[in-house]
């Protein structure tokens, strides 16, 4: 089958696919699909959590899994990044679901906290001396992740860091060795900069990032993924008056500062559900980030090629890469809501 790759610049490629990989479109027969569309390789859920639908810290199901799995890729969605749950619901998900039937998933495991520092009893809880070694099992378990749960509120004091930096410098080292990345979510004040310095891969969240961190995170071209949705559902949940709600919306008025310095510091922002909606809706969080100063070519690259480039993916439709796109009707960055609308998508050439 022949595919004609219109780019959001308007620039097209005739690709053909033989064995689920872009060929030469020469002597191939037939009309070519996508004639009047337009094509990316597919949009990205860079902080999604398959093995839920909902912050209710309840273990996971795996068919309720395998089934966001496969709507995000009838939503055009070709790679998620899972930042992890309290098992390893999603990595069954890998193993049980053929890869053409879901996007391609990067996935933390287990969460790792320290004692009192997250949600009671969800995840891993450890102290600094032990967290090199549950980094370590994390990393051989997951699929290319560790996730950390850098900062946590106390009672009465506000969050707290739940790692000192060495600790947090040698968990990243850690990682690593045995071929995973580390994010980490944090949204205290101090956290952020520490976990940059200790060069932690990607921020979840990240509230209170400075300019500074962003210089240090773009010269290794660092992900940031401020989940936007997910902090403006909290502050209504705690009430704009509330100490809480005053921190969320000092971290989101400081967001919005600096969202489109991170684009020019080279650090890769992506888009990410965390549970406003699942990864098939990732499309509202990229849309939302335009309230914070991104441009529409910058969303479209947030949720898209970014974090193709920044997982070390191209974003290109090279030929004897695996075929994948998602196709639109117009392009995205006219109108991001086509976003929320593709038209058709091919997974390893094959038409959805």
């Amino acid at each position: 089958m022949r595919f004609t790759l219109r780019s959001l610049d308007g620039e097209t490629v005739e690709r053909g696919v033989v064995d689920g990989r872009w060929t030469e479109a020469g002597g191939l027969a037939g009309e070519s699909f996508g004639t009047d569309l337009y094509a990316l390789p597919g949009l990205v859920d860079s902080h999604a959590h398959l093995a839920t639908a909902e912050l209710n810290f309840e273990p996971g199901v795996l068919g309720d899994a395998i089934d966001r799995a496969r709507d995000a890729l009838l939503a055009g969605v070709t790679l998620v990044l899972d930042k992890g749950w309290s098992d390893t619901t999603t990595m069954d998900v890998i193993s049980t679901l053929d890869r053409s039937e879901r996007p391609e998933i990067e996935a933390a495991a287990r969460i790792i906290a320290s004692h009192d520092g997250y949600y009671p009893d969800f995840g891993q809880e450890v102290t600094g001396e032990e967290l090199d070694g549950a980094v370590q099992v994390e990393a051989e378990s997951g699929a290319g992740w560790v996730k950390l749960i850098g900062d946590w509120p106390r009672r009465g004091v506000g969050p707290l860091a739940n790692f000192t930096e060495s600790e947090l410098a040698s968990a990243v080292a850690r990682a690593e060795q045995h071929g995973a990345k580390v994010a980490i979510h944090t949204m205290a004040h101090e956290v952020p900069s520490a976990a940059v310095r200790a060069g932690v891969h990607s921020i979840e969240h990240g509230l209170f990032l400075t300019e500074d961190d962003l210089g240090l995170l773009g010269e290794r071209s660092g992900m940031w993924v401020p989940t936007v949705l997910r902090s403006e559902m909290t502050l209504g949940q705690l009430g704009a008056d509330s100490t809480g709600g005053k921190l969320f919306q000092e971290g989101l008025g400081n967001i919005k500062s600096l969202m489109p310095l991170a684009i020019e510091a080279g650090v890769h922002v992506l888009a990410g559900t965390d549970l406003v909606g699942a990864p098939a809706d990732v499309a509202a969080e990229a849309i939302a980030l335009s309230r914070y100063g991104l441009s529409n070519r910058q969303v479209v690259d947030a949720v898209s090629s970014a974090a193709f480039e920044a997982t070390g993916r191209s974003s290109s439709f090279e030929i004897g890469r695996e075929a994948n796109a998602v196709f639109f009707s117009a392009t995205p960055v006219d109108d991001l809501a086509v976003l929320e609308h593709p038209k058709a998508v091919l997974r390893l050439g094959r038409l959805r």
